[in-house]
């Protein structure tokens, strides 16, 4: 699953404000928080959204909200991509909820995760901006 999470505008003010005030580091500050640090904290805020498909039966895998699911591509400037690694990408997971007549489709995992997670990420990268100058 691929998409784009935007942030609410008082997070892009605070944003944009911090990268303003010190444009020297905001570049790097935030591709090092979001490269290092915001792919697991999205994953963090994803994986209690995922309900476990209680399935016990021989030779049925863990469920992913049990298993280490995430993959994260930093390849990008000033961005993170938070994807399933090759044995999660089965059809009601990571995104939709729906191949089953017992998962509800339109869970929206990710975007959900990413959403709750982005105030935490935006604290993030201003503190790294901030960080060199209270020295």
């Amino acid at each position: 699953m691929s998409g784009n999470v935007s942030l609410s505008a008082r997070e892009f003010d605070r944003l944009m404000a911090a990268a303003q005030a010190y444009p020297e580091n905001a570049e790097k500050a935030i591709n090092d928080v979001l490269h290092k640090q915001a792919g697991p904290l999205i994953s963090q805020r994803i994986n209690p959204l995922i309900h476990p498909s209680g399935r016990t039966f021989k030779g049925h895998r863990a469920s992913a909200v049990a298993s280490d699911w995430p993959r994260y591509d930093i390849d990008e400037n000033l961005a993170v991509s938070v994807g399933t690694k090759r044995l999660w990408r089965y059809l009601y997971f990571p995104d939709d909820g729906s191949n089953t007549k017992n998962h509800a489709g339109g869970q929206h995992f990710f975007l959900r995760g990413a959403q709750a997670a982005s105030p935490e990420i935006v604290q993030r990268c201003i503190d790294a901006m901030t960080r060199e100058w209270s020295k």
